[in-house]
């Protein structure tokens, strides 16, 4: 895990503390490390906090009938802006254009 994922992980964890407040933190951080465990070895790394937020809401909520019925909004720490090193791509791009982009790859749209 490096620090960008674990960056992500302390705000889920933020989140979820927030999002309910009777429950112990401690159930909350074994939720959280019990859905780690699940995508050890996965190669692809970047949606696994998201998962991991997904995973524990549907739990909690299903589990802990204090769950709030209507969530309140949540109050995040900003995350760091990130520069792309990609170029940018043309925000208008005409069907066509797509088209003959993809049929050049794509042995179905040839």
């Amino acid at each position: 895990m490096d620090g960008n994922e674990e960056h992500d992980i302390d705000v889920v964890r933020a989140r979820l503390i927030q999002r309910y407040p009777d429950l112990d933190p401690a159930v909350i951080e074994d939720l959280i490390e019990a859905s780690l465990r699940r995508f050890d070895g996965c190669r692809i790394r970047d949606f696994v906090p998201l998962l991991i937020e997904r995973a524990a809401t549907r739990t909690l909520d299903a589990t802990y009938s204090g769950a709030p019925a209507q969530p309140e909004p949540l109050h995040t720490p900003e995350l760091p802006i990130t520069p792309h090193t990609e170029p940018a791509v043309r925000a208008a791009i005409s069907s066509r254009g797509v088209r003959r982009v993809f049929a050049r790859h794509s042995p179905r749209l040839s």
